[in-house]
């Protein structure tokens, strides 16, 4: 491999620095505009509560569950969750995969299991759970450690 000439180098450097003239101006407006932007989600049928005699199904958007998961795992625990996947069929929920980057120093067993345990209960509470709907596996898979809070790694850097 040849190494690329030092002009060109640095121009490419300050190009990718630079901004795009008036995108300071537009960047709010663009911004808002791909934040506000519909995404398909997929419905998930939850089951009604005991006694519950209104007419009609339940379903609760793929998007939304993922959303309550992932708040409420950076919430109770030193981690962040890099993915949160759903398998389903039927619009039955059937499985969760979890990826977390969890903080150097803490028990991992213990935190994969715990995070377990919550997303099993948020899911119950959230879809509830019957014959037709049983309760999904949850597998939880820590991908990367970092020092300190996942959330706000004071490095960058992954041990």
């Amino acid at each position: 491999m040849t190494n690329p000439d030092p002009f060109l180098a640095q121009a490419a450097s300050f190009l990718r620095t630079t901004p795009e003239p008036g995108w300071d101006a537009i960047s709010d407006r663009i911004l808002s505009a791909v934040r506000a932007t519909p995404r398909p989600g997929w419905p998930l049928r939850a089951i009604r509560a005991p006694g519950d005699v209104a007419a009609g199904e339940v379903y609760v958007s793929d998007h939304a569950l993922r959303s309550i998961l992932a708040r409420e795992l950076r919430r109770r625990y030193v981690c962040r969750p890099t993915a949160i996947n759903f398998t389903f069929a039927d619009q039955i929920l059937r499985g969760v995969d979890i990826d977390i980057t969890g903080s150097y120093g803490t028990e991992l067993h213990p935190l994969g299991d715990q995070i377990r345990q919550t997303v099993t209960d948020i899911v119950l509470d959230v879809l509830g759970a019957d014959a037709a709907n049983p309760r999904p596996p949850i597998d939880v898979t820590i991908t990367d450690v970092v020092t300190g809070d996942p959330l706000h790694p004071t490095d960058g850097r992954s041990r």
